[in-house]
């Protein structure tokens, strides 16, 4: 294994660890800071899962490959 796919797959192993937590430590956060709005259940909750889904493919795309 050369060690540009190394460096690659750290990279992309980082930056899908980065989405996971924060994604997850923002969603933490806005269950317990805000009230229930329709913000919140229809645009920043959904886009916190989707930055979570986005993590999870990463992870298991290169993990896949390699």
């Amino acid at each position: 294994m050369s060690k540009y796919v190394t460096a690659t797959r750290h990279t992309y192993r980082l930056l899908s660890l980065g989405y996971l937590l924060l994604s997850w430590s923002l969603l933490l956060w806005l269950n317990f800071a805000i009230e229930p709005n329709v913000f919140a259940h229809l645009v920043a909750i959904p886009s916190l899962l989707l930055a979570t889904g986005l993590s999870a493919l990463y992870l298991g795309r290169r993990s896949e490959r390699h």
